[in-house]
């Protein structure tokens, strides 16, 4: 069995269950009906009496010995044959003088997919008249071109029913591997503000948080893409980040743990740099993934910061000032081609010297396009709407920043997706 009549089996077998029995129509023989037949020596007068004696009949099938010869179609015979002289001059002919001697002949296991692409052919007469199926080269029947229609489409929804399955099932996954992130902050920072939203049902942003000694780890990723194939990044991701850092490990050093994902993902996809040696399993001609993101350390009883960034930011609050301060790491992104193997992100210690409102956030917040002129939200626009609201509680400065957001995007599609993180340190 070929690999096509492989998916239309296994297309047919799950309608069947999916709908109490219901077997989908995948191959031309479940299309066979049982179309009158004529052999070519029946005239056109005789054939003429058939289709006046039943106007239901749209289609008459010439054979000979099992072997289909032609199509004669009613509207195209009964428009010549009611020509002038018509009768006379063709009346005692045989049947083929106005058949189609060239109808698409196919056998019952015929794919309906192929069929469809013979039927859209330029010049094609299916949709109009029809295709002979046969079996084993014999006569079986005739397959109309409105039940080919209605196969096809019956296929299509059953194909968008089992991605939409296979898609939700990939959410349940995809958010299984966040749900120890999220007992973590629910058990270790209560007031913090944490908003998970893919742009489609999976998605490529992700956060990982565990307790650690002296304090908790974060991070806030941004993987390549969204849909499915970013969800697939996030996965590779949370794998890596699963093994790196467990509840209760020492504090990491984020800059080497920033590194090590780099280099797990180039080795994961095979994206190496040109100059470096390929091992024979890479696959960098194909694929260019990677991710952004924000790793740090928040302090039990202190005010000093620790993190590494690759492309992404960490925006300090200060309540006593409308300025926003831009905690930035390395301008290098994490995993792709041009990424050297061994690059080494930096970590960088910070001392936030008091209460401050730390955000972090993918760029879907800042690349949405909205507003009266249809421009991106932007950092500058993001910065004065935290500062804004400062003096607010995080659960209050994020539910305002995601509502100007909504504002903002108003009947724009959204671009991409959005994780966004507020939390107050030494207060």
């Amino acid at each position: 069995m070929s690999s096509l009549e492989s998916l239309y089996a296994s297309l047919a077998t799950s309608a069947e269950d999916a709908h109490s029995g219901q077997v989908l129509v995948t191959v031309a023989g479940q299309l066979a009906e049982a179309v009158p037949t004529v052999t070519p020596e029946v005239n056109n007068e005789a054939l003429r009496e058939m289709f006046a004696a039943d106007e239901q009949l749209e289609v008459l099938t010439v054979v000979r010995d099992g072997q289909p010869m032609g199509l004669v179609n009613r509207n195209v015979f009964m428009e010549q044959y009611a020509r002038p002289f018509g009768r006379d001059l063709f009346g005692r002919e045989g049947c083929l003088a106005f058949a189609y001697k060239q109808p698409l002949v196919v056998e019952e296991t015929t794919p309906i997919e192929t069929i469809v692409r013979e039927a859209v052919a330029p010049n094609s007469r299916v949709m109009k008249d029809g295709f002979v199926v046969t079996r084993g080269g014999q006569y079986l029947g005739l397959g109309s071109g409105r039940a080919l229609i209605k196969a096809m489409s019956d296929i299509e929804q059953e194909k968008t029913r089992q991605l939409l399955a296979s898609i939700e099932y990939a959410s349940a996954i995809q958010r299984s591997g966040l749900r120890a992130s999220d007992e973590t902050i629910k058990a270790n920072l209560p007031q913090a503000f944490l908003s998970w939203q893919p742009r489609d049902v999976v998605g490529g942003d992700c956060y990982f948080f565990r307790r650690v000694e002296g304090g908790i780890f974060g991070a806030i990723i941004d993987c390549t893409g969204h849909g499915v194939p970013g969800a697939f990044m996030t996965l590779i991701t949370l794998a890596y980040m699963e093994q790196s850092v467990k509840t209760g490990d020492a504090a990491p050093d984020t800059g080497a743990l920033l590194s090590g994902l780099n280099a797990y993902i180039k080795r994961v996809l095979g994206q190496y740099k040109s100059a470096t040696p390929k091992p024979p399993s890479a696959l960098s001609e194909k694929s260019d993934d990677g991710l952004d993101a924000v790793f740090f350390v928040l302090p039990e009883q202190s005010t000093t910061l620790r993190y590494a960034a690759a492309r992404l930011a960490i925006m300090v609050i200060d309540e006593a000032q409308e300025e926003v301060l831009s905690l930035e790491g390395d301008k290098m992104g994490v995993g792709y081609s041009d990424t050297p193997d061994d690059f080494a992100f930096a970590e960088h210690v910070v001392d936030l010297g008091g209460s401050r409102m730390l955000a972090v956030t993918t760029d879907g917040i800042i690349d949405q396009i909205g507003g009266p002129k249809r421009i991106a939200f932007g950092r500058k626009r993001l910065q004065q709407q935290l500062v804004t609201t400062r003096a607010w509680s995080e659960v209050q400065a994020g539910d305002a920043l995601l509502g100007v957001f909504r504002d903002w995007q108003d009947r724009q599609s959204r671009r991409d997706d959005v994780c966004l993180f507020i939390h107050r340190v030494g207060a």
